[in-house]
């Protein structure tokens, strides 16, 4: 089965900014997600203890 769009040939360097903003991004979802497990630990060991 083909395809109907056709594949990319030209992709976009990213630029120093976009960079730097995907770094923040990931940053700040890591930070919320290791923040989240914590929660979701301590939750468990208060009503499990």
């Amino acid at each position: 089965m083909k395809e109907y769009r056709d594949k990319p040939t030209e992709f976009h360097a990213p630029s120093e900014a976009e960079i730097k903003a995907r770094s923040k991004r990931n940053v700040a979802i890591a930070i919320g997600l290791a923040a989240f497990m914590i929660f979701v630990f301590v939750t468990m060991i208060a009503r499990g203890g």
